[in-house]
């Protein structure tokens, strides 16, 4: 409980990198607002509305560096030459509303890309890039990575960094998370090579999302904010561990660190649910993060509501508005030093000034969150018929 003439933890300042967050709170990328691979104005609109509604971080809508097998849908955005004015728009949009820190997210489907008849696909007859040619174990779809795929994938990211930081960015996210590419290096299930990219550790299987970390940094040089955002859960396996024991994280941690990232965010399904009760009955995977490094750590997960984000927009799962509550977990986290940053997307996404109903104590009004009306502009476009989480999820 906020104690009267203290500080409150939610509203205190971070520093992350040579930049500094005005609150702990995030918005995290849910890829909203895309057309034809572009932003759109509704995209702009929502980022400045949260912005001013007083959020201290905005991270931009997940989109993929500018690369044929990254192209899946025309939902998902890119991040490229052609695409260089809209995303400016968007981050001239929210950085005028202050002092909020603006990051771009880079994602890539990875083996869950498919070309559909009937969506539009630049690229159709491109394969499906991964580590191994695997969504999960025993359920293929494309091709595993070249060399050549490596290297071109890896400028791809640079190159769309690069684009983050002309724009006026401060830095990106490395989408490293629930099971598309990076992460699938990172899982043990996807990433079967016996080259350098592959290994029977965690830290082993990380090279090459260090590599393009690695590579980030050294062309956009040593102020710009890199996040790494990770998982352990998947669209296809709720119950998947990319760590299946604490000790496998540290030296993860540590490479990640070490080339070049500034920040963690670490999605789970519920910010605070124990990660390993049978060595720790209350520390959730940030609190063990933040245990491993000296790195600003985001919690995130189902943060205001009370159904986690799969069993939503997978399973149907109508969540009910919880903040009051959950900001009371939120603060004894902060104040045990479980974490530095809390992310809150879909209750955000609903209440665009969140931040400043928090700050003022003020709760009563909030609008639940229905994907049909609030993601409505991505659920339009999206063709779920075919896609490979539906036919292969298992869920734990």
């Amino acid at each position: 409980m906020q104690i009267p003439g203290e500080p409150d933890p939610l509203f205190t300042p971070v520093r992350v990198n040579a930049t500094t967050a005005r609150n702990r709170f995030v918005l995290p990328a849910m890829q909203r607002g895309t057309r034809d691979y572009r932003p759109t104005t509704g995209m702009a609109d929502t980022l400045r509305r949260t912005a001013e509604g007083g959020s201290g971080v905005i991270i931009s809508e997940g989109a993929a560096p500018d690369h044929p097998a990254a192209y899946w849908q025309p939902v998902f955005g890119i991040i490229g030459r052609r695409t260089v004015d809209d995303w400016r728009r968007v981050a001239h949009a929210v950085l005028g509303t202050g002092d909020v820190v603006f990051l771009m997210q880079l994602w890539h489907p990875g083996a869950l890309r498919l070309v559909l008849d009937g969506v539009p696909n630049p690229y159709p007859d491109h394969p499906a890039l991964s580590p191994s040619g695997l969504v999960q174990e025993d359920r293929p779809n494309g091709v595993a990575m070249t060399r050549r795929d490596l290297e071109d994938t890896k400028e791809a990211y640079v190159q769309s960094a690069l684009i983050a930081r002309e724009i006026g960015a401060h830095g990106i996210e490395v989408h490293c998370a629930h099971g598309y590419l990076l992460d699938l290096f990172l899982w043990h299930e996807t990433n079967r090579r016996d080259d350098e990219y592959g290994g029977a550790t965690l830290a082993e299987r990380a090279a090459y999302p260090a590599e393009i970390v690695s590579a980030i940094r050294a062309a956009t040089g040593p102020d710009f904010v890199i996040s790494c955002r990770f998982s352990q859960w998947k669209e296809v396996d709720y119950g998947a561990r990319i760590a299946e024991h604490p000790d496998d994280l540290g030296p993860f941690l540590a490479r990640m660190r070490d080339a070049g990232v500034d920040m963690f965010h670490v999605s789970t399904r519920r910010f605070d649910t124990p990660a390993w009760p049978e060595l720790d009955s209350r520390r959730s995977l940030a609190s063990w993060v933040k245990t491993m490094t000296d790195r600003p750590v985001v919690a995130i997960g189902s943060v205001g509501l009370t159904t986690d984000l799969a069993r939503d927009i997978f399973d149907n799962e109508d969540p009910e508005l919880r903040v009051e509550e959950d900001i009371l977990r939120v603060r004894s986290g902060l104040e045990a030093g479980d974490f530095d940053l809390i992310g809150v997307g879909r209750a955000q996404i609903a209440n665009t000034d969140l931040v400043n109903r928090v700050r003022d104590g003020d709760f009563a009004g909030m609008r639940d969150f229905r994907k049909y009306r609030d993601l409505a502009e991505a659920y339009e476009s999206y063709a779920h018929e075919g896609q490979l989480v539906d036919q292969s999820r298992k869920t734990a």
